[in-house]
């Protein structure tokens, strides 16, 4: 099985300014998968402070922004997994949610955990390309 490793330099290099060692991106045989992708501010790099909302719609923004680059977008996600840190934000982070799929849903699975300190959301994805 072949796979490319896909750099995308903001948000690479505000992963491993996490300490993660991961690429934001890999495609194998025709299909997407990134890192679990935590709330970027895709102009500096930085974790988005703030609440549930807040921290979802940067993860969206992250995921598309990444996404577009290997030349696909959410109409091609068939599988996402969202960890989030507590189940009360399992409301906001699905009214959020739902603005980024308005043809339809993925499959999904959402975790609770709480491995982070920075952040209260992760959401990673599989899609095909174009």
């Amino acid at each position: 099985m072949r796979h490319e490793i896909i750099e995308i330099p903001v948000i690479s290099e505000a992963i491993r300014r996490l300490g993660a060692p991961t690429s934001a991106l890999t495609r194998v045989d025709g299909l997407l998968y990134t890192c679990g992708m935590p709330p970027l501010d895709l102009t500096t790099g930085e974790i988005v402070k703030g609440d549930i909302v807040m921290q979802t719609r940067a993860c969206m923004e992250a995921l598309s922004f990444t996404l577009r680059h290997a030349g696909s977008s959410f109409d091609n996600v068939f599988k996402s997994l969202v960890f989030i840190s507590d189940n009360d934000f399992a409301s906001g982070m699905n009214a959020v949610y739902r603005e980024y799929f308005p043809g339809g849903f993925p499959a999904r699975s959402c975790v609770t955990i709480k491995p982070w300190t920075h952040f209260d959301i992760e959401i990673e994805c599989i899609a095909t390309v174009g």
